[in-house]
């Protein structure tokens, strides 16, 4: 049913609703508090469910009577609300089975009002902008509106009393175990974000992370993961570098796993199996609907444990330092992880100024929103022992963000043979080895 100017709405559904709560209060109560009182559209009604709303909440006694009551006490009457609407509400009631029913369509009809009015906005927004010439900023905050009225949308379709606050007793003696993908280091829906000086040897650090996940051994220092049964689907989006440097980098990282994984004598790794990559030098726009529905087609094509993507400053093409364009990034990719349950690792570049050490600040350079985002934020900072060739050769493994939780990191990596970036704490070793044993 709608209106004069085709606005979605059944006021029936409306009145039915409310008048069945009223009579049946006790059975009807969670169901009518599934609906917001602003998703009912007809003003009368709207008011009344306001009242009815709010006396349910507090307790209140519920009959026809006492709703008239509570709309004079609220100054409701007569303006906003007659004795007779509350009447003819209940007069429209059917059994409070139907309730559920009519919740839903007065859900789903506000939420159909929502897209329309949101539909109608951005249509308006484009005829202004294609007069005035359309620009790329008009194009993404368009696009980044409307994914939030569609989210909105969904909301207020859903039943707000679905999913109810978990009462504390019951909260405290869920059983707690961790989803470990390295024990004691790195767990499932993790987000990593490493950082360093140019140079200083991070992005070979995520390659070396991603290889050996990906055949079954700990990352640092090569050890095997649960007998070899433990591998971990890595998905690679390389925003940084030409395919010939990646190609470089990863048959070079990919030959030291093949070899550890050969002195333990495991059989020879099948890459295609475990490991995926897409080479995106000039980067990719996650405020764009075109990249973003990209991404997530090659994660559902791929299926990552692991996701390592970046660095984080080309995966938007606005200003770095804005906070706007960093909070909607990290929307996009929290959104990404938790529907489809991956570990994210990315990569940084530090600033350029001093710590309160005197040594360089390890924390990321843009968005301060960088800084509170991830779990756990890590810098590799060349050592005072580094003997100061072009590239760093030992580095401290220096942690910019408070952790949320104790992880296993090393405290210093130096380089090696057996992999690029090795513990340079011998006690890490047989730390390490008890715990992936």
């Amino acid at each position: 049913m709608s209106d004069q100017s085709d606005t979605p709405y059944d006021e029936h559904a409306e009145a039915g609703l409310i008048g069945v709560t009223i009579l049946s209060p006790d059975v009807c109560r969670q169901t009518f508090l599934s609906v917001r009182p602003e998703d009912f559209h007809v003003p009368g009604a709207k008011h009344i469910a306001t009242v009815l709303h709010g006396m349910l909440l507090a307790g209140k006694p519920v009959d026809p009577n006492s709703v008239i009551v509570e709309a004079q006490t609220r100054g409701l009457m007569p303006g906003r609300v007659r004795p007779r609407d509350v009447l003819e509400c209940v007069e429209k009631a059917w059994q409070p089975s139907t309730a559920p029913l009519l919740a839903e369509r007065i859900r789903e009809l506000s939420a159909a009002r929502k897209l329309s009015e949101a539909a109608i906005r951005l249509q308006q927004r484009m005829e202004s902008a294609w007069q005035n010439g359309v620009e790329k900023t008009d194009l993404n905050a368009a696009l980044s509106t409307i994914r939030r009225e569609c989210d909105e949308a969904e909301k207020i379709a859903a039943d707000m009393t679905a999913s109810k606050p978990t009462p504390m007793g019951d909260f405290l003696s869920t059983t707690v175990h961790h989803d470990w993908l390295v024990p004691d280091l790195l767990e499932r829906m993790d987000r990593i974000v490493l950082t360093g000086a140019e140079g200083g040897g991070k992005s070979v650090a995520c390659s070396q992370i991603a290889c050996t996940l990906a055949a079954g051994l700990h990352p640092f220092t090569g050890n095997v993961l649960g007998a070899d049964r433990t591998r971990a689907r890595v998905l690679i989006v390389d925003c940084e570098n030409s395919p010939s440097q990646c190609i470089r980098r990863y048959s070079w990282v990919t030959g030291m796993v093949d070899k550890r994984r050969r002195n333990h004598g495991l059989s020879p790794m099948d890459w295609n199996d475990t490991m995926s990559i897409e080479v995106r030098p000039a980067g990719i726009d996650l405020l764009t609907s075109l990249d973003t529905a990209w991404l997530e087609r090659a994660i559902t094509d791929t299926a990552p444990d692991l996701l390592v993507l970046g660095p984080l400053y080309k995966l938007h093409h606005e200003n770095p330092n804005d906070e706007k364009p960093a909070r909607e990034i990290a929307w996009v990719l929290d959104g990404l992880r938790e529907r489809y349950g991956f570990a994210l690792l990315t990569e940084a570049h530090a600033g350029k100024g001093s710590a309160g050490d005197g040594q360089r600040n390890m924390a990321p350079i843009g968005s301060s929103v960088w800084m509170r985002w991830p779990e756990f934020g890590f810098g590799l900072r060349r050592a005072r022992e580094d003997p100061g060739h072009g590239r760093a050769e030992i580095v401290d493994v220096v942690s910019w963000r408070g952790t949320r939780e104790e992880r296993s990191w090393p405290s210093k990596l130096q380089h090696a043979t057996a992999l690029p970036w090795m513990p340079a704490d011998a006690d890490y070793y047989a730390n390490q080895s008890r715990k992936t044993a």
